[in-house]
């Protein structure tokens, strides 16, 4: 759907080079210098990524995280996952090669997670299109912490490596045997999890209804204070642009 121009800046900017991090999973950088208020140390903040249509319109934009934003080379790293010809976005980020332009908006001001020296624990659970967000969070813990990670993917084709200073348990769900988009395993980790204690930050974010249900269950069973879980869904069975406004994104 071509776009009506948003009430804030767009930057333009253009491929400077495409990896293929998983057979599902493209990452694409630019030049980043253009934004303004990028908060380094910071990770999953997100900004908005508008692509060229064919009639020279664009795309309404869509929220991506950051996945990395070096800040001497000053390159923006993005990471898309590839739903083949399901969205244009996502057709658009499949076919991209260097030279290739877009626009991106400004890091909103309210998004990224705020690493707190004195955590000493992290339950990060995520689908794919979390793991820009996760792989920046481990990156950023310190080496005093210990992360618990579930991460559902497609099959082991799917997986990443991570570098974290912190002790990390990552574990990775596979739904393929499934056969649908959400096969429930994320859910079934997150109630085989021990009761999390006073000193432990939960991040979740996946499809809708799986947050909504990670979210329910942190809050009656494990009783959590809603300041230490950080909940969004990131996308949702059924709908092109779904936007949590429960959660953060």
């Amino acid at each position: 759907m071509p776009m009506t121009r948003p009430p804030y800046p767009l930057f333009q900017v253009a491929v400077e080079r495409v990896e293929l991090i998983t057979p599902h999973m493209k990452r694409i950088t630019v030049d980043g210098r253009c934004l303004p208020d990028f908060r380094f140390g910071l990770p999953a903040q997100w900004l908005k990524v508008f692509v060229p249509l064919s009639d020279g319109q664009h795309t309404a934009g869509r929220a991506y995280t950051v996945r990395c934003f070096d800040p001497v080379s000053q390159k923006l790293d993005i990471d898309f996952v590839l739903h083949g010809d399901n969205g244009p976005i996502s057709t658009w980020a499949g076919r991209a090669r260097p030279g290739d332009p877009f626009e991106i908006s400004a890091v909103h001001p309210r998004s990224g997670f705020a690493i707190q020296p004195s955590t000493e624990r992290y339950l990060l659970l995520g689908d794919e299109t979390a793991l820009p967000a996760i792989g920046g969070i481990l990156e950023s813990l310190p080496g005093h912490a210990r992360a618990e990670v579930f991460v559902e993917v497609a099959d082991a084709a799917e997986e990443q490596t991570f570098q974290s200073a912190a002790a990390v348990n990552l574990t990775w769900l596979h739904r393929k045997e499934s056969g649908t988009q959400v096969s429930g395993s994320l859910e079934e980790a997150a109630r085989a999890v021990g009761w999390p204690d006073e000193n432990t930050v939960i991040w979740v974010a996946a499809e809708s209804s799986v947050v909504k249900s990670i979210r329910e269950h942190a809050l009656a069973v494990w009783g959590v204070d809603r300041k230490a879980l950080h909940a969004a869904g990131y996308w949702k069975c059924g709908e092109s642009d779904h936007r949590d406004e429960e959660g953060f994104a």
